[in-house]
């Protein structure tokens, strides 16, 4: 919840338009299950344009330990996402967006094993154009055999295997909730999914060595940390770390095409 104004920061400057919504993963209580939280006469979900927008989100974040013991985190996803079509969460959900879902966690997720969760977020958000995932999970939790969530006893926390199962399908972040501050953690989180929506395509092949990036007249390094990189697979840029362009930035890209005589 503190390091809100961080993540915030860090999407407004993109200009996304985006939607965020919380939800606990209780699902004991029918009228909790996947139920968006929100305080007394605000909206269900926050957009750039809320008002006390980081404030909210915050307290949003300070959910509570008041609820199941069990803890059900990729139901309760499934749950929320399917209630927005003229359901409780109506609206949150939209077909052109990308879809992030950040688990928050200190346990393994004890959901229902029948269900295939990425088979189900695949058919819920079909692939981008260039052949990624529509949706990425990231999970903040115990990482295995992460000394700083060791026990007393010499033994580790309930690791979240399943969630770190969602984030690797996905191209997503797995880290580590024992951290002290979660600045790192989040920030992480913010920087992959602003990679993926800011990434550049390229109208055709190039001679890879040959590129040459510019944004707002300023050279930028090719550097997966924080300057860009070729994906072949996609034939884009992908801008990464403090190289990733703010709104209103001008991009160009020169290379030599393939085939270039």
């Amino acid at each position: 919840a503190e390091q809100v104004p961080v993540f915030i920061e860090g999407l407004n400057a993109t200009g996304l338009d985006y939607h965020i919504g919380v939800t606990t993963m209780d699902m004991s209580s029918s009228g909790a299950r996947g139920g968006l939280i929100a305080q007394n006469g605000t909206p269900k979900f926050l957009t750039k344009d809320t008002p006390n927008l980081i404030g909210l989100l915050a307290g949003r974040l300070r959910a509570g330990e008041n609820g199941s013991p069990v803890e059900r985190g990729r139901e309760a996803t499934m749950a929320a996402l399917n209630s927005t079509a003229g359901g409780t969460n109506g609206a949150f959900l939209r077909e052109n967006s990308l879809l992030n879902v950040i688990f928050l966690s200190n346990e393994e997720d004890q959901s229902a094993t029948t269900t295939d969760y990425i088979a189900a977020l695949d058919a819920l958000k079909p692939k981008l154009p260039y052949g990624d995932r529509g949706w990425q999970a990231h999970f903040m939790g115990v990482m295995p055999n992460d000394p700083s969530c060791q026990t007393a006893e010499g033994g580790f926390s309930s690791p979240g295997t399943r969630y770190i199962d969602l984030a690797t399908a996905s191209g997503g972040t797995s880290e580590s909730i024992c951290d002290a501050n979660f600045l790192r953690a989040l920030s992480n989180v913010r920087a992959r999914v602003l990679e993926l929506v800011t990434e550049y395509p390229l109208d055709r092949k190039p001679v890879e060595k040959s590129i040459k990036v510019l944004v707002n007249g300023v050279e930028v390094p090719k550097d997966e940390a924080n300057g860009w990189t070729y994906r072949a697979s996609a034939n884009s840029i992908r801008f990464h770390g403090s190289s990733i362009p703010r709104a209103g930035a001008r991009i160009k890209v020169t290379f030599d095409p393939e085939g270039l005589k």
